[in-house]
């Protein structure tokens, strides 16, 4: 997990966006909490709750396992991260506040994410729900396959 220069600065408003959000929503704003968002927040990357934990470690030992899993779970439910299956039972989380629209396709060997946006594959999804009469606030595509990597080792083998 590494962030990205050109986001210089950005964590810290996302990471006060969020704050507000959850302080109104009667979360309390800790000094462990603060630092797992600003982690959360400082990268694209698709981490574990388990990278973020270590993360958090390097700049306070004392950050619980517990108050990470519980802190990224208030950050799915209030759409500020959002959660990946990686088809072995693992979940992956990347941050989405700031962030465009994107869709996953997922390794089931290798658990590479790749991202895709397809403007038809959108345009096609828009019509479904309009033929229908369902209105989209979100949504969320992710394909699970094997990767050209994973394709070229197992031809090898």
């Amino acid at each position: 997990m590494s962030a990205h220069p050109e986001r210089a600065g950005k964590p810290e408003k996302e990471a006060s966006i969020v704050e507000n959000a959850l302080r109104k929503s009667g979360f309390r704003w800790t000094n462990q909490r603060a630092l797992i968002v600003r982690e959360a927040l400082a990268t694209h990357a698709h981490f574990t709750a388990e990278e973020l934990l270590d993360l958090c470690r390097k700049k306070d030992p004392k950050v619980s396992r517990a108050t990470v899993y519980r802190t990224l779970s208030v950050l799915e439910d209030a759409g500020f991260v959002e959660g990946l299956e990686t088809g072995d039972g693992g979940r992956r989380f990347e941050h989405v506040l700031g962030h465009e629209h994107h869709d996953h396709m997922v390794c089931l060997i290798c658990e590479k994410i790749l991202e895709f946006r397809d403007d038809e594959l959108e345009r096609r999804q828009e019509l479904a729900a309009k033929r229908v009469g369902f209105n989209i606030e979100r949504h969320s595509l992710h394909l699970y396959g094997t990767c050209k990597q994973c394709m070229q080792e197992q031809r090898k083998k």
